[in-house]
């Protein structure tokens, strides 16, 4: 009987050993290629990558205006004081508040004036007593011409007579006695007179006194202009020199800046002025006076600045100003492209694509420019914001700034010290 079993070829069996070698060895063998394409790889990438892009804007000439920068008041251009010129009499009328605009003349108070009318009626009947005794002066005067007159001739017809015998010379002395005595009797007269005119000067000096006092017991406004302060009360007695009021005149009010030395001397009377004005809208001015000494402690100086436009100005309303003080062409670069380290600034020049580490000399500033006064010349290409990240000899890729970062496109620029 046969045996019909299938019979399956017998495998060779071989350790784990072995088999494991066999893989190892044919992953170490695709190895050395791998490492060779990856090697190769950041090689051509470094090749293909381009020169970092950077914003550049150009060294511009640029109509630069120097300004000064001030804080101060407002204030009155000129205070007015108003005072009684007459002492010891009641105030019994006010006619003029605080804040009232009022006109040069324009009744402001009443002084009692019953003392001071009767002061000037004393004062007329004294003219009147001055003016009489002159006039009888002067009748005394034509009396005493006439006697004279009559005297004199008198004496001329016995001196005639003497000579002729016809009369006596106790006559003639007679004659004589009479005409001297009327002589002296005009000149009696004449003093009496002078006496009346000078008595009538002083009677007149007296009424005009007296009248002027009377005047002043109506105070009236001296200028015209805005009242200020009034410190009248009703029933208050007047002393001669104290205020009553206060004024502007014509309400012109302007700004008072205190400046450091260092800058005084650069402003001039009639510099422009940009005027701020707390919770107003700025305003043009004009400096209108310099204060000719300057504090020798604080070492500031006084700057009165008169304001175009007068509308909403109060006194003692805090101002700032920027006075302009020269103008000038100018090299500029915006703030940003500056860096300062140690004292020394620098800017990032780029010539032919390559940055450059230039070393320059700084002006004014303000407006978002610098000036340079040194180092750079118009048409110059420097990095729009300078800083650590390039280094001189580094390879760039020139862009101009985007519409927010360009530097300002006019042709003038203010900058403040």
């Amino acid at each position: 009987m046969k045996n019909n079993a299938v019979q399956l070829p017998l495998l060779s069996l071989r350790p784990a050993g072995t088999c494991l070698a066999m893989v190892a060895a044919l992953c170490l063998t695709g190895l050395p290629a791998m490492a060779q394409d990856t090697a190769a790889a950041p090689l051509d990438t470094a090749a293909s990558v381009a020169p970092p892009s950077v914003t550049v804007v150009p060294v511009q000439q640029t109509q630069v205006t120097q300004m000064v920068s001030a804080s101060g008041n407002l204030l009155a251009r000129e205070d007015v004081v108003v005072s009684a010129r007459v002492s010891g009499t009641e105030i019994v009328e006010l006619l003029a508040d605080v804040g009232d605009t009022v006109k040069q003349g324009d009744i402001l108070a009443r002084l009692n004036d019953q003392t001071l009318t009767a002061q000037l009626a004393q004062a007329d009947a004294n003219l009147a007593a001055a003016q009489a005794t002159i006039a009888q002066g002067e009748g005394q005067l034509a009396s005493a011409n006439a006697t004279a007159k009559q005297a004199t001739t008198a004496l001329e017809r016995n001196t005639q007579l003497r000579r002729d015998g016809a009369v006596s010379q106790s006559a003639l002395d007679q004659a004589q006695a009479t005409a001297d005595s009327a002589n002296a009797t005009i000149q009696t007269a004449q003093a009496a007179i002078a006496a009346g005119n000078a008595q009538m000067a002083q009677a007149m000096a007296a009424r005009d006194i007296a009248a002027l006092n009377l005047s002043w017991a109506t105070v009236t406004a001296p200028v015209d202009g805005i009242i200020a302060d009034r410190s009248a009360r009703l029933g208050d007695l007047s002393s001669a020199g104290t205020a009553m009021f206060d004024m502007i005149r014509d309400g012109v009010i302007e700004a008072e800046f205190q400046i450091v030395e260092t800058d005084l001397v650069k402003i001039s009377v009639g510099n422009a002025a940009s005027v701020q004005v707390a919770g107003l809208p700025p305003r043009s001015g004009i400096v209108r006076r310099i204060s000719p000494q300057v504090d020798p402690v604080s070492r500031l100086g006084t700057v009165r600045v008169s304001v175009d436009d007068q509308s909403g100005l109060r006194a003692g309303i805090f101002a700032s100003a920027a006075i302009q003080t020269a103008q000038r062409l100018a090299l500029t670069v915006p703030v940003s492209a500056v860096t300062t380290t140690g004292g020394d600034s620098v800017v990032q020049k780029v010539v032919d694509n390559t940055v450059e580490q230039t070393s320059v000399s700084l002006g004014v500033v303000s407006a978002g420019l610098r000036e340079i006064t040194q180092g750079l010349v118009e048409g110059d290409s420097v990095l729009l914001r300078a800083g650590a990240f390039f280094r001189t000899g580094d390879k760039v890729t020139p862009v101009a700034p985007l519409a927010e970062d360009a530097p300002p496109a006019t042709d003038s620029a203010e900058v403040s010290e």
